[in-house]
């Protein structure tokens, strides 16, 4: 008599969830009753514990109260359908791994246009620690996003010094990463946009007054295209809050 071998709840669930969590002999389903697993063909005719051998059954038809049982092709039937899920797995799988190979292919040639941009510009190219810092860069904004910022980065620090190098990478991801916080608060941007050019310009400005003139009054890029002018045609501060005041009738 063959020997029975406890099947592992690993296998268990596989089982159930294979079969919907649904007797096989009667259509019952869990939590109404008792879930089981059963060998199609018996253990004491030499049947195993492998998953094509096993098949859902409730408590009572495990016991054979009221159980239907299954003819040779009724077991031919319910192996065929284990075979061709099986099947419809392995492509699955498969289609899966060739798709994250292609991710992974096109994200290495996104990376290698970075670097290729970034050794035009500095001479450099990047390390292995760096290429993963810019597949992350890539992945949380986009290689577009990353290139504009590199080149702000580059114009802004680069110098003949090999310290300016690094810095600029850096700067790169910094950079990108205020970008993004400015592009979903654009009030955010409009002041940064401001306090860039007074500083250039060496204007004094109040942080406070600037602030509250940008949420209560620009509200459109076409306002703020309006302010970038008036901006640029202002001999100092008080020059600037004049003309903002005759062209939105508000005090600054």
């Amino acid at each position: 008599m063959a020997e029975r071998k406890t099947i592992s709840k690993k296998i268990r669930f596989e089982v159930f969830k294979r079969d919907s969590f649904t007797c096989q002999y009667c259509g019952r389903m869990a939590p109404d009753i008792v879930l089981e697993v059963d060998h199609i063909n018996a253990v004491a005719n030499g049947g195993e514990n492998d998953v094509m051998n096993l098949i859902t059954s409730c408590f009572d038809c495990n016991r054979g109260k009221g159980r239907i049982k299954l003819s040779q092709k009724d077991e031919v039937k319910k192996q065929q359908e284990m075979l061709k899920e099986l099947n419809s797995k392995r492509e699955q799988l498969k289609t899966l791994l060739d798709w994250k190979e292609e991710l992974l292919n096109f994200n290495n040639t996104q990376v290698d246009i970075f670097e290729a941009k970034f050794k035009e510009l500095t001479g450099f190219g990047i390390t292995e620690h760096g290429k993963k810092r810019v597949l992350k860069g890539i992945k949380e904004f986009d290689l577009i996003s990353l290139l504009d910022s590199f080149e702000i980065s580059y114009n802004q620090y680069y110098n003949d010094k090999e310290d300016s190098v690094y810095k600029v990478f850096d700067y790169t991801f910094r950079i990108c990463n205020m970008r993004e916080k400015q592009n979903n608060n654009r009030n955010l941007y409009y002041f940064n946009y401001l306090k860039k050019s007074f500083d250039t310009n060496g204007f004094y400005f109040s942080h406070q007054r600037i602030r509250k003139f940008i949420n209560e009054t620009i509200k459109s890029d076409s306002d703020f295209d309006i302010l970038k002018s008036i901006l640029k045609n202002s001999r100092n501060w008080s020059d600037f809050v004049s003309q903002c005041e005759s062209e939105w009738g508000c005090d600054i």
